[in-house]
């Protein structure tokens, strides 16, 4: 998730010592690892034969998290939400399909430009007493925190669940917020040991990653225009980014950041890839899945909070300095706006989808920052924004021939036979018999 770019944003800073740094990794490796003891401890108490669910309320809770519900019913359910998924495809026609979409993508690129906009205000510029706010990790926990708080209500809004709605185990949601935080920390440690190219064609490159995570995760398959696609939008997003004018400083490519580059495109693309098989799996609605996933990410950053006593400094801050608080809160609504419709999207369109509008979304923002400011555009630029869009566009013309040409065509009748059924209709209606054994009386009643 987009949230978590501030913890890179201040490794980058270089403003951490080497003792800082290991005890952030700490922080982690302990929130992480006593969870999963807890998951494999109450797997073998789940299994044992003596183990009731309901015989109290630390069994309930033992079950919930790691109890497996029969294969055949979770089958059932799974096979139902689909059944239920293409007959609303059916009855959708292309253009409202295209608008749901739309609709998602907007909420996207709006939530998260305004989140960036919180975000540089908050890292970048001084409070009350001259201090810049430090700690990254208070407002990833902010911005899940109350993420969780939405989702939550949003279920107890939406009721008793449908049918179709499975009772994932609580563990699996974890392993999709292990997998964000994993590739955020690769990500921007692999910043300091990779060139700038570099840098691009991993940002640029989440497509392609996606979709081979996707048969692995999944076994889902893709067509040959799908990869094409790809490759022509990673290509262009490429050709554009290499082409901007940037103040990045010069450094080669080392060893160690190449692992952590493969380390952060194969947790990113884990993780939507992750989240929708829990959505087929289980049938689960996209605000339970969030909350759950939330649910954790909170869970992991507030443990990590109280190992490193990173929240003594926070506390102490938010006194000095009140008029940070609003902007925290501002940035985490946006954040927890911008997941309804990520989690929407991911369960209706896939994570190829999420991906393709997390690609576009970097270029988007650039596009927009030329047409508002007047920036000059260069030959590549625009031919690196030619090559997205055009891919793009020729996939959804694409899709849209496919349905039109999969509907069924409409009954064209002359206008005898519409006389004649006419006819048929009002003599049947009149003498309450089938008029087909009687054709003369239907051309005498007409």
């Amino acid at each position: 998730m987009p949230e978590l770019e501030v913890v890179g944003r201040m490794l980058m800073k270089g403003g951490r010592t080497p003792y800082e740094n290991a005890l952030e990794v700490l922080s982690y490796v302990l929130s992480f690892s006593s969870f999963y003891l807890f998951v494999c401890v109450a797997k073998r108490q789940v299994a044992k034969h003596s183990f009731r669910a309901e015989s109290s309320t630390w069994s309930r809770l033992v079950f919930n998290c790691v109890g497996e519900r029969e294969e055949s019913e979770l089958f059932i359910r799974s096979q139902r939400d689909e059944q239920l998924e293409r007959e609303k495809a059916e009855t959708e026609t292309f253009m409202q399909a295209a608008a749901r979409l739309g609709i998602c993508v907007l909420g996207i690129q709006v939530s998260y430009l305004l989140w960036g906009l919180m975000q540089e205000r908050i890292m970048t510029r001084p409070y009350e007493t001259g201090e810049l706010f430090k700690s990254s990790k208070f407002l990833v926990f902010a911005n899940r925190f109350l993420a969780l708080f939405v989702a939550f209500v949003a279920v107890k809004m939406r009721g008793r669940p449908r049918s179709s709605e499975g009772q994932a185990p609580l563990y699996k949601y974890s392993f999709s917020s292990v997998s964000n935080i994993l590739s955020s920390v690769f990500q921007y440690e692999a910043l300091k040991f990779v060139s700038f190219p570099t840098q691009v064609l991993a940002k640029s490159c989440k497509m392609v990653p996606v979709m081979l995570m996707g048969y692995v995760v999944n076994r889902k398959s893709y067509s040959a225009l799908e990869y094409a696609v790809a490759t022509v939008v990673t290509a262009g997003a490429t050709i554009f980014k290499l082409n901007e004018r940037n103040d990045a400083p010069e450094k080669n490519t080392e060893l160690v950041g190449i692992v952590l580059i493969v380390g952060y495109m194969g947790m990113d693309s884990f993780t939507s890839n992750w989240q929708s098989k829990v959505f087929k799996q289980y049938g689960v609605e996209s605000t339970t899945m969030m909350m759950y996933s939330n649910l954790f990410s909170s869970g992991f950053t507030a443990l990590g909070l109280l190992v490193t006593l990173e929240i003594v400094d926070v506390v102490h801050f938010l006194t000095r300095n009140p008029s940070v608080v609003p902007h925290i809160v501002t940035m985490s609504v946006c954040s927890a706006v911008g997941q309804l419709f990520i989690f929407y999207t991911i369960k209706h369109y896939g994570p190829l989808v999420f991906a393709t509008i997390q690609t576009v979304r970097q270029l988007l923002s650039i596009v927009l920052s030329i047409g508002f400011f007047g920036h000059e555009v260069n030959f590549m630029e625009a031919m690196g924004v030619f090559l997205v869009f055009s891919a793009l566009g020729g996939q959804i013309l694409h899709k849209w021939l496919t349905r039109k040409r999969s509907s069924p065509p409409r009954k064209l009748t002359s206008p005898c036979e519409r006389v004649e059924e006419t006819s048929e209709d009002a003599e049947a209606a009149v003498n309450n018999t089938p008029v087909s054994d009687n054709p003369q009386a239907a051309l005498l009643a007409k």
